[in-house]
């Protein structure tokens, strides 16, 4: 999560969700709660008419967890669609906010071993129902100056949350677009800052810009489909063992190891 655009939220819930399912055997589904529907189209779906419902109607229990969800080769998708907009209205005003998203995923969640939720760029109804649903959030920050502003904003923001839901976590905060190779100063002082500040939960992994991460997007594919030897999954990779590391289990992390 993240309320500024453009860090690298969708493709870091794509590509460290796909490492899971890939490298650690694990079983994922993908939820999609923004409205333009960036994680569906990342997995090759661009005809957003084609779905049954979204995950809006799966919150809401107008359809079923079964009718509404996708198979894919590297887990399970809730895709989102053009309607998501309108069922955002209807979740907001139903009596159970922002507890909604939490309670539909009682009924599934035994089934998966991870469950990554994509968000939208902004502190709206769907950012409140996926962290009241979640126990570790993750924050990508694109060094620059106004992500970095906007990364302050959005952890008060988590942590008023943190009342209602005292088991959620910051899971940790990685830097996106970022080569310390390439010296330039302002990068460089805002991870020194942020680091200073976040102390273990700023994460050691950092995602390199990258071009075969466009292209593996625009074609439908994750990055190890995509181009499995390129920077992008590389990191992908080291930043999936990060966090297994710090958060899961040894068996888990072996089984990574072993990828």
């Amino acid at each position: 999560m993240n309320n500024k655009g453009g860090v690298g939220k969708t493709t870091s819930a794509q590509n460290v969700g796909v490492a899971l399912h890939r490298f650690a055997k694990s079983k994922v589904l993908f939820i999609d709660l923004d409205t333009q529907a960036s994680l569906t189209r990342c997995f090759g779906y661009h005809n957003l008419h084609f779905f049954n419902g979204d995950s809006g109607s799966f919150i809401l229990n107008d359809k079923t967890f079964d009718e509404v969800v996708v198979s894919t080769d590297v887990g399970d998708l809730l895709p989102a669609s053009m309607g998501f907009l309108a069922a955002e209205e209807r979740i907001r005003a139903s009596a159970v906010f922002p507890f909604n998203l939490k309670i539909a995923l009682d009924k599934v969640k035994h089934r998966y071993d991870f469950i990554i939720i994509d968000c939208p760029p902004s502190l709206s109804t769907s950012a409140r129902i996926a962290l009241v649903a979640s126990d570790l959030y993750f924050v990508p920050l694109q060094v620059e100056f106004l992500s970095y502003e906007g990364l302050r904003n959005f952890l008060a923001f988590a942590n008023q949350l943190s009342i209602l839901c005292p088991e959620l976590e910051l899971g940790g905060v990685f830097a996106t677009r970022y080569n310390p190779k390439i010296r330039r100063r302002l990068s460089e002082d805002l991870v020194k800052s942020t680091k200073k500040q976040l102390k273990e939960n700023f994460l050691d992994t950092y995602i390199r810009d990258n071009i075969a991460i466009s292209e593996a997007q625009a074609s439908g594919k994750d990055i190890f489909m995509y181009d499995s030897e390129s920077n992008g999954a590389i990191d992908y990779y080291k930043l999936t063992r990060e966090l297994i590391n710090k958060h899961f289990t040894k068996n888990l992390m072996a089984q990574l190891m072993r990828a």
